[in-house]
């Protein structure tokens, strides 16, 4: 199975990209994994719509028909990390090949886009900075391989 983060814009911020470049490189231990920085769309009060349906455009290229995908969003379903790691684990064990999670611009997610992924998730209630979101998403993908293979990261 393969696991991969797409999102919206580049992570410019020093310490953020070091962290997530830290945890994607310990992921790549256990899995195959993949992250995925796309351009976003030039959004105004008055295209953000357009604008939210062109980034979907951008996200539905990275799936392949089976891919599962997962929606980040801050008014989807809170999952414990032990929650998250059962999650993949029976993903895997059903023979999943790819996993996609996707982290939308500032503006969020297209709704039709958000509504036809299988599952949306959210890190926190809170609206996160998306470098910040994508170095939680990162640590719990990590964290979440630990579990399932018994590791004490998780205690």
């Amino acid at each position: 199975m393969k696991i991969e983060v797409v999102a919206m814009g580049k992570v410019k911020e020093k310490h953020c990209k070091a962290l997530v470049a830290d945890y994607v490189g310990r992921l790549k231990h256990y899995i195959p994994f993949k992250e995925t920085s796309l351009r976003e769309s030039k959004l105004t009060a008055q295209n953000r719509e357009e604008g939210l349906r062109e980034e979907a455009q951008s996200f539905e290229k990275c799936c392949t028909p089976n891919t599962i995908r997962i929606a980040m969003d801050e008014r989807g379903k809170q999952m414990t990390s032990v929650e998250l790691a059962q999650l993949i684990e029976q993903w895997m064990t059903q023979g999943t090949r790819h996993v996609a999670f996707f982290i939308g611009s500032a503006s969020g997610l297209d709704e039709e886009f958000r509504e036809g992924c299988q599952h949306v998730l959210a890190l926190s209630k809170m609206t996160l900075p998306h470098e910040v979101a994508r170095v939680i998403l990162t640590e719990q993908l990590y964290r979440s391989m630990t579990i399932i293979r018994g590791e004490p990261y998780h205690k």
